[in-house]
């Protein structure tokens, strides 16, 4: 797929969740719909933070990567800027579309997820 879900409006969340605040119990549960992993994704802005064709190619090219090996990419692993652009982008890219994600793509997030959680984690051990 390429950059296409930069062509309709940015919807906002309310609240930015900074890194800081993020929590591992604000991640969706593998069980949860759709939904609830678009209103964790649009706490953070992608295209803010990287503009629009960089979190694309990023997004992208992890999705590949995932597609193709059944893994998060290193480099995107532990990087909560990245990681979360990605579930951002990916949220955005189903909406734009107007459909529900298909199998591989909700398996592709939940992988994402898992990484957030494990970033989180790292980070939260740190303290």
């Amino acid at each position: 797929m390429s950059d296409a879900p930069d062509a309709a409006p940015v919807a906002r969340h309310e609240t930015q969740v900074p890194h800081e605040d993020l929590t591992v119990a604000m991640l969706p549960h593998p069980r949860d719909p759709f939904d609830a992993v678009v209103r964790f994704a649009y706490g953070f802005d992608g295209y803010a933070r990287f503009g629009t064709r960089l979190c694309g190619e990023m997004a992208n090219r992890a999705l590949s990567h995932t597609i193709e090996t059944g893994r998060v990419p290193e480099w995107l692993a532990h990087d909560l800027d990245r990681l979360r652009a990605c579930v951002w982008f990916e949220a955005r890219r189903w909406i734009v579309l107007e459909r529900e994600p298909d199998t591989r793509s909700l398996l592709y997030l939940r992988l994402l997820i898992d990484a957030i959680r494990e970033a989180l984690e790292a980070r939260d051990a740190d303290v």
